[in-house]
């Protein structure tokens, strides 16, 4: 595929899926309100619900990933996109809370197919040396959608109702199918052959066995596990430590302000034919993972201590942590680009399989750290498990031997 083919694709890739990524969000926060307003679900029936919206990408993520090697990812991107929207229109029209259940776990695994899909397009159809470029937009327009996308979500249920804020997320959806069916992607053999001619090959790749990815999913798991662990909780935090609840708002803006700039610096400096900084080394996913550690050290410490303006020292760490948090999370699709690329979608769905099930679990601990020792030690325990868990994953000698393979490659 000539340059110019290839930078539309790009550009079509990241079109799609900030359309989708907003349509997923807007579906996200009107679901929650649905449980809440409408089926006025208890606390127990809440944890259905998130488990609903969970397990089913955990269960078959990995078998999706899969799929999307092995298939043509675009025709099954686009269907999944479809049934997205069919699943949206029965939550619209059917109101038993049976099959809302059924349906939003039913949302989830259609919803689970566009990241390993859009990998495999993405690796197939870009450049090798564009890659970190495009992940950095790739994860600037994703903050921008956890932001923005929410709060369309809950004006357009105030103002209207959750049935306007659901047919806003299709109609999201229905513009992403429209630029994902735009896109032109190479086969895996044809790619492979245009990476040969052009001489810009990745690195060896692994197998996409288990014991091959376990150190992208030991980083991947790690990493949620720790951030997991605070973010569903941070509100409960600020208010039994008396501040008001405008912080929130505040603090959420600094951490995605800090994420969005970091990934804009990281794209321009991937652009304009300069060398990227990232070329799949797994330090350059674990150093920004032990600097949000220890971004959650210095929230525990500013709780903890008699620390003059809490509230105006907290927005910095936030902001802070919103700059690292970027850098991980395109540091870590570049190292998954590089090492897996001929199972990438695979590699992803087991990745997001990782992801997801430290999602279920590290809130529920988080939770019994805040009510047992405060919200100082929910942080504090948050960072030294991230230094726990990436300080095994150095020790451990199977981890170890495949990193040292992956970094002389």
């Amino acid at each position: 595929m000539r340059a110019g083919g290839k930078r539309s694709t790009s550009t079509l890739l990241l079109v799609g899926d900030g359309l989708s990524a907003f349509g997923t969000w807007i579906d996200f926060i009107a679901i929650l309100t649905l449980s809440a307003y409408q089926y006025q679900v208890s606390s127990v029936e809440m944890a259905i619900v998130s488990a609903a919206m969970l397990l089913p990408g955990i269960l078959l993520a990995p078998t999706i990933g899969r799929l999307c090697d092995e298939k043509d990812p675009k025709r099954l991107l686009l269907l999944s996109i479809v049934m997205r929207v069919v699943c949206t229109a029965g939550v619209l029209l059917l109101h038993d809370f049976t099959l809302f259940l059924l349906l939003i776990a039913s949302r989830s695994v259609f919803a689970g197919v566009a990241p390993p899909a859009i990998n495999v397009m993405a690796n197939r159809s870009i450049e090798p040396r564009a890659l970190p470029r495009f992940y950095s937009v790739l994860n600037v327009l994703n903050s921008a959608a956890k932001i923005i996308a929410p709060a369309m979500g809950t004006i357009s249920s105030s103002l209207s109702s959750e049935a306007f804020a659901l047919v806003m997320s299709a109609v999201f959806s229905a513009a992403s199918f429209f630029a994902f069916s735009l896109v032109v992607v190479e086969s895996q053999a044809d790619a492979a052959e245009a990476q040969d001619d052009d001489g810009s090959a990745k690195a060896p790749d692994a197998d996409s066995g288990l014991a091959a990815m376990l150190p992208l999913l030991w980083i991947a798991g790690a990493y949620a596990f720790s951030v997991f662990m605070v973010n569903s909780l941070v509100p409960v935090v600020l208010q039994r430590a008396g501040f008001d609840k405008s912080l929130l708002g505040i603090l959420i803006s600094c951490s995605g302000a800090g994420n969005i700039l970091s990934g804009m610096w990281l794209a321009k400096q991937s652009g304009a034919g300069r060398v990227s900084p990232l070329c799949g080394r797994p330090a350059e996913s674990i150093l920004p993972a032990l600097l949000q550690a220890a971004g959650f050290a210095a929230i525990a410490f500013v709780l903890w201590a008699a620390v003059p303006h809490k509230a105006y020292v907290l927005p910095v760490i936030f902001f802070a942590i919103g700059t690292v948090s970027a850098r991980f999370a395109i540091a870590l699709n570049v190292f998954l680009a590089t090492h897996h690329a001929q199972s990438i979608g695979t590699a992803s769905g087991a990745m997001q399989s990782t992801q997801n099930t430290m999602i279920l679990i590290a809130p529920m601990l988080g939770a019994m750290v805040l009510d047992a020792s405060g919200g100082a030690a929910l942080f504090a325990v948050a960072a030294g498990s991230a230094l726990l868990l990436f300080s095994l994953f150095a020790a451990v000698p199977l981890v170890g031997r495949v990193v040292l393979r992956q970094s002389k490659a």
